[in-house]
């Protein structure tokens, strides 16, 4: 598996599910600290979310990261708990609703995936399940990518 063969699988579940936006975050440990960067991106306007560098608990990667447990926006003005400047992701895509789930590795956070639309999007219960389970089916490919 490639990090190619992972960038048209997130192309993929984007047009399966109908996201606008589909990401994938991942961390590398610097010193004490992991920095979480979104590594595979798929509906990107631009290559800002490159930049993005998080700290464990950080923006809506870091949050996911350090509970384990998703978070599910349907309009990201009125229900988040922090400032939009607090999603550097939301922010750099335009994003109003979206779905953060971690992706586990022996019960441990390898990575986050995090889908979203434009525009305030009513997010069905399949869609929140059949993300979640599209995210479990992740990991080996992200354990196994060769550069």
């Amino acid at each position: 598996m490639t990090e190619q063969d992972i960038a048209s699988e997130l192309i993929d579940i984007r047009l399966q599910l109908g996201l606008d936006f589909v990401g994938i975050a991942t961390a590398i440990a610097t010193g004490n600290q992991k920095e979480i960067r979104w590594k595979y991106v798929a509906g990107n306007r631009n290559n800002r979310y490159q930049k993005i560098v998080l700290q464990v608990g950080k923006g809506i990667a870091g949050i996911v990261w350090r509970t384990g447990r998703p978070i599910i926006a349907e309009d990201l003005k009125t229900e988040r708990q922090a400032p939009i400047q607090e999603y550097p992701i939301a922010l750099t895509e335009n994003l109003a609703s979206i779905i953060a789930v971690p992706i586990l590795s022996e019960g441990a956070v390898i990575a986050v995936m995090l889908g979203g639309n434009r525009k305030v999007t009513q997010l069905k219960e399949a869609l929140i399940t059949d993300f979640q389970v599209i995210a479990n089916k992740m990991e080996p490919s992200l354990l196994a990518v060769k550069e």
